[in-house]
């Protein structure tokens, strides 16, 4: 069931008005059943999975708590000295990670060979010639973000953070909650969990915020990603077939950076509203992410719930390993104290960022995607000496309105680069969209009308333009801390009304759906 559809509308009302008509200590049930409907509407096949995922990790977790308490019980006895209580917890210590092992094996193993099997083998045959047939996989809806979200819950219940869940529907609950499923967030068990859980009354408020963020993510992907593929299918797709050059092809592939983040924040926008509506506040995905003055602020602003499960089980875990710890010691008495501390931590990230771009895809080019967002992420803190040397020899004045928009474009640029890579058919494909591109200098093409000849007429070229800027404007405002949906709440009844018309009749006027239209699912659905 796709979220900008009719049936999925249908289904949100319909689970609002039972969610809040039954008595209060039902509804986390309502929600495990319609997380029920969500899922089997894309085919009863996948339940498989997921079900796999769940018997699995509640069972794991359960087995890691009853060691938690053992040792915490063994431990309390008054009688031990230091050795013994340094045995009990190397021996328990073993005992967990044996079953963390276990739990995140198997469960990453699922993720692995669902998703990287068919492109594997499709990677093989284009290397060494062979001819091997593609296995008929069913990738299940959601599998990368609820396998995170239960890997995660398992690791918060080995560190002791967390409580395991006793009551294994509620814990499917979590893990399957169906406004996560399509493209996150990822949201951790201490931050969800105590809210599907809860009691929630019905608020007039919560329903108008909630349905004016809906509304806002639909004209997102309907009325602005819509347009913006189309162009973007365009040149990518026939650069070389239609002699796209120049300014064209950079046009197009920039173009992509804009479509993907309506695209993206569009659907973030339509089940965080729904979920707001039912007083469950999921967290934020996005935070204005062109308004980065770098690729690593980008990427805290970016798709943040998969940026801090990376820091949080991959990051931190490996920086702080004693192997990170014996590296780090070595490069400070090579390399100094200063410039040698720093360089463990660049690893791990750089190591971080590498699985990043591995877990957009199989390919080579998703391997050199991730190293290129490693390279600048990792090298931006070991190279920051020799940066502010550049901005002083240049005496750049760091707080000038100038310097910062010259960094928003910069990382814009260093995100559109990236594209060529992430978004290419293969690493040949990369080589011949940087040849078409930067091989012509066409100037002209600003002037001759050869962007209205990519898929949008004139008008409705112009109508994405705009769009695009509304989108981003409405970012900076909220950048600058301004709550838009307060403020026009604010209003008089006439202005405040008028606003939502004119949405609604945006989005029903210029919207691109309709009978003879099929709109492309989520592009970080796939994922």
């Amino acid at each position: 069931m796709s979220i900008i559809s009719i049936p999925f509308i249908l289904f949100a009302i319909v689970l609002v008005l039972i969610y809040f008509w039954v008595p209060k200590r039902w509804q986390w049930s309502i929600l495990l059943a319609a997380n029920l409907v969500f899922y089997l509407s894309g085919g009863w096949q996948g339940m498989f999975y997921i079900l796999i995922t769940i018997v699995s990790q509640y069972f794991l977790a359960l087995a890691l708590e009853r060691r938690n308490e053992d040792q915490a019980k063994r431990l309390a006895k008054k009688e031990l000295d230091n050795q013994q209580r340094k045995q009990i917890k190397q021996e328990e210590i073993l005992h967990k990670r044996r079953l963390l092992l276990l739990a995140v094996v198997l469960n990453i193993g699922i993720l692995c060979v669902l998703k990287y099997t068919n492109p594997t083998i499709e990677m093989l045959n284009h290397l060494f010639g062979l001819q091997a047939r593609k296995i008929d996989i069913l990738i299940p809806i959601g599998l990368s973000y609820y396998t995170f979200k239960s890997v995660g819950y398992v690791i918060d219940v080995y560190r002791g953070r967390i409580k395991a869940q006793k009551n294994i529907f509620k814990l499917a609950l979590y893990i399957s909650y169906f406004p996560a499923l399509v493209q996150g967030p990822i949201d951790r068990y201490e931050d969800l969990a105590d809210q599907l859980f809860a009691e929630h009354r019905f608020s007039y408020q919560r329903l108008c915020f909630g349905a004016q963020r809906m509304l806002w993510g639909y004209i997102k992907k309907l009325v602005i990603a819509e347009r913006c593929a189309i162009i973007v299918n365009e040149v990518m797709g026939f650069y070389a077939a239609k002699g796209y050059e120049g300014f064209i092809v950079f046009f197009g592939v920039a173009l992509q950076s804009l479509q993907v983040y309506a695209d993206f924040s569009g659907g973030m926008d339509i089940v965080l509203g729904l979920s707001e509506i039912c007083g469950i506040s999921m967290t934020e995905n996005f935070r204005h992410p062109f308004f980065a003055v770098n690729l690593a602020e980008f990427w805290r602003r970016w798709h943040i719930t998969l940026g801090a499960w990376m820091r949080t089980y991959v990051f931190y875990p490996l920086s702080m390993s004693p192997a990170f710890n014996k590296l780090g010691k070595k490069c400070r008495k090579i390399f100094g104290d200063k410039t040698g501390k720093l360089i463990a931590p660049s690893l791990a990230s750089f190591i971080t960022f590498v699985l990043i771009g591995i877990w957009h895809g199989v390919g080579w080019k998703y391997v050199a995607y991730g190293f290129y967002l490693a390279f600048f992420v990792a090298t931006a803190t070991l190279l920051e000496d020799f940066y502010a040397s550049g901005r002083a020899l240049f005496r750049i004045q760091e707080d000038s309105k100038g310097w910062r928009v010259f960094r928003f474009l910069r990382t814009f640029f260093v995100v559109t680069m990236g594209k060529y890579l992430s978004q290419a058919k293969n690493l040949a494909d990369t080589g011949g969209l940087l040849k078409a591109t930067f091989t012509n200098f066409n100037l002209w093409v600003f002037f001759d009308g050869s962007f209205y000849r990519l898929g949008l007429d004139r008008p409705n070229f112009i109508l994405m333009l705009v769009s695009i800027f509304i989108l981003l404007y409405v970012d900076y405002l909220q950048e600058k801390g301004v709550h838009i949906r307060e403020t026009i709440a604010g209003k008089s009844i006439i202005l405040r009304w008028g606003v939502y018309y004119a949405a609604i009749f945006v989005l029903l006027i210029f919207g691109m759906y309709g009978p003879d239209y099929n709109a492309a699912s989520f592009i970080y659905q796939r994922f």
